[in-house]
């Protein structure tokens, strides 16, 4: 059985991050319902999030406290080549999320598709 991390690192290094089967060019319904229920001062993480194009999306409408957390450093990776010198703005996580512990109250919005 081949472990959770290795999978994962094997998929995004493997596949480009729009040829796997969830991509989306924008996740409208997740930004919708993000800015239906936090302001941009909002403490937001996106679980899994990887190479998603989300945190674009929630940079480009103002938000400023964001983290991304995936277990695969080649999907953050992906992403964070992606926004360039925007990346800089985003708290990156490489976790399992299985095994993290959060600081308490650390989160307003917990994004996971």
């Amino acid at each position: 059985m081949v472990e959770r991390h290795q999978h994962w690192e094997d998929v995004y290094s493997k596949k480009a991050t729009d040829q796997v089967s969830w991509f989306q060019l924008h996740a409208a319904s997740s930004l919708r319902l993000i800015a239906e229920s936090a302001g941009t001062d909002a403490h937001i993480i996106d679980v899994g999030g990887g190479a998603s194009v989300l945190v674009d999306d929630l940079l480009a409408a103002g938000y400023g406290n964001l983290s991304v957390l995936d277990i695969s450093a080649a999907a953050l990776q992906a992403a964070q080549a992606r926004l360039g010198t925007s990346a800089s703005r985003v708290h990156w996580i490489e976790a399992d999320i299985t095994r993290l512990q959060l600081p308490q109250a650390s989160v307003d919005v917990w994004h996971d598709r």
